[in-house]
């Protein structure tokens, strides 16, 4: 099961948020996950390795001023958790808030307005599977796709060499999917695809710019990240490798890209 599930919210009166609630989003999925499947929440508490979901920050505030976002009763949020395995995806639909609930998120109250799962519902809800997205990508008619676009909509980073690295890099963008992949579907994908991002996929057009992300007070814990869209293109004509690497394209909008994606970065979709 692939699941991405978006909860839109409202505050009851005018208010304001810290500009980044997905650590107050993270925490508050654990004790819900926690609450409905208990050896699944502890495993997810004490696991070192990649997260089998991700969550973003609260989406629709407006431009933030001084870390700070003001929310209006009129103007909706939302919220967006991201489930990678059959386990994960069972347990958010069973932990997932009804309308007319209430969260608090680093002190913001806001009340459930609707809860989507399905594309029709919210352009960022939508389900899948493993074995759906091989067969859509790699059996699809058609000519050989010569590249992919995404739209990098929250700040994106990277670890590399013990260091951040907030730029698109092939080699990196790829294979963070391919071994989120690997480690989560029962269908693996080959090796190989790291050494195929690697040397023949390349930057195309791109339009992006860098942000700072204040996960706490002051510079602790901050993050620089890119947003934007960015095109890569496939440098042979290889149909099999670059149907791989459009089916990877296609998993980062469960999969997030990047660092942090259980606290609100990398949120990803093809375009």
């Amino acid at each position: 099961m692939l699941l991405s599930t978006v909860i839109t919210l409202v505050p009851a009166a005018p208010q304001q948020a810290p500009a980044w609630v997905a650590r107050a989003a993270h925490a508050w999925l654990l004790e819900r996950i926690g609450q409905v499947d208990p050896a699944l929440g502890h495993t997810l508490h004490e696991a070192d390795s990649v997260r089998p979901f991700t969550v973003s920050n609260l989406w629709g505030t407006g431009r933030a001023q001084e870390g700070q976002v003001a929310l209006h009763p009129e103007r909706p949020c939302w919220l967006r958790v991201t489930a990678l395995t059959e386990a994960m995806g069972t347990a958010l639909e069973r932990a997932l808030p009804s309308p007319g609930d209430t969260l608090d998120l680093a002190g913001a109250r806001l009340t459930v307005q609707a809860v989507a799962a399905d594309a029709a519902e919210h352009p960022w809800a939508g389900r899948s599977s493993y074995a759906g997205l091989l067969q859509e990508r790699t059996l699809a008619p058609g000519p050989t796709p010569r590249g992919v676009a995404l739209r990098f909509s929250s700040p994106t980073c990277f670890r590399s060499g013990g260091r951040d690295l907030p730029l698109p890099l092939p080699s990196l963008v790829f294979d963070g999917w391919l071994r989120k992949w690997n480690a989560f579907s029962p269908l693996a994908l080959p090796e190989e695809a790291k050494r195929y991002a690697e040397e023949c996929v390349a930057l195309g057009r791109f339009r992006v710019r860098s942000h700072w992300v204040g996960f706490e007070a002051g510079d602790k814990g901050g993050q620089v990240g890119f947003t934007g869209e960015v095109g890569f293109r496939f440098l042979t004509g290889d149909a099999y490798w670059a149907r791989v690497m459009t089916t990877l394209a296609a998993y980062a909008f469960w999969a997030g890209t990047g660092y942090r994606t259980t606290a609100g970065l990398g949120q990803t979709q093809a375009i």
